[in-house]
């Protein structure tokens, strides 16, 4: 499955992950050679860096060391390309007027070339290779140009044509528009969840309250009934003493009903 390559800031992301990963394992030899690599090589998801790189290279001295690198990191299919990138440098090494370089290229070359390639063995000593029929064409500020946008063409093919690890697929998954909505869902019910929570606490709060009010109402009724029951068992005594009064001293009826009377009265009067 193709993909457009990830953006910068998810690969550093990533990058991120796996060292500190590659620590927490204890796996440090792994987490130093990764963090050189990281520096040090070409990054491959970017074609246009790497087409500039090499083209950039080629003034220099470290050319074949970069374009090996890139070469072992593209496999096979980078060696359509380098018998031409081969003639590039030459033709920069030639009018750099580094024929060091180019003799120490011939005499051992960093990579293998075909029998075709045996004119440009010669090219050091032709005085004026430019206006040479085999490789004026080269010297053509458009044979450059093109190979530049063939290179990049080609890389940025490869490169959309790689599959993502699954690792870059979760992360673009987590920044994507869908999971960002999901987040801001979760934070909303989240913030909703606290506020009942708070709601509830308050009203936790209140039921204790209306207790407290409840058990106060609870004790002075209680109290009144108490002083009520009182009050009846006195007036219930004093009755029951007065009757026994009456009937010891007079030993009838009608005294006692004179005096329930004269109570009666007394209570009606005090009403």
């Amino acid at each position: 499955m193709s993909s457009s390559p990830p953006p910068p800031p998810l690969l550093l992301t990533c990058d991120s992950l796996v060292t500190s990963y590659l620590l927490y394992r204890g796996y440090t030899s792994t987490h130093t050679s990764f963090l050189s690599e990281s520096k040090h090589s070409p990054d491959i998801t970017n074609p246009s860096k790497i087409v500039d790189g090499l083209f950039a290279a080629m003034e220099g001295e470290n050319f074949w060391t970069l374009y090996l690198r890139v070469k072992e990191l593209f496999d096979a299919k980078w060696s359509q390309w380098e018998i031409h990138l081969a003639k590039c440098w030459l033709v920069t090494k030639i009018k750099c007027n580094s024929h060091t370089e180019i003799h120490d290229f011939l005499s051992s070359p960093p990579i293998t070339l075909p029998s075709s390639f045996r004119p440009w063995y010669s090219i050091v000593y032709v005085r004026t290779p430019e206006k040479d029929a085999a490789f004026s064409s080269y010297f053509m500020g458009s044979f450059r140009e093109n190979l530049k946008i063939g290179v990049f063409n080609f890389l940025n093919s490869v490169v959309k044509g790689v599959e993502l690890p699954r690792i870059l697929f979760l992360l673009k998954y987590m920044g994507s528009d869908e999971q960002r909505a999901v987040r801001s869902e979760i934070e909303g019910l989240r913030g909703k969840s606290n506020a009942l929570e708070e709601e509830n606490e308050g009203l936790k709060r209140r039921v204790k309250e209306l207790e407290g009010h409840v058990e106060g109402l609870v004790d002075a009724v209680v109290g009144e009934i108490e002083d009520d029951n009182k009050k009846l068992w006195r007036d219930d005594v004093k009755r029951g003493e007065m009757v026994k009064r009456a009937v010891a001293s007079r030993g009838n009826v009608e005294e006692f009903l004179r005096i329930l009377r004269s109570e009666e009265e007394e209570e009606g009067g005090g009403a």
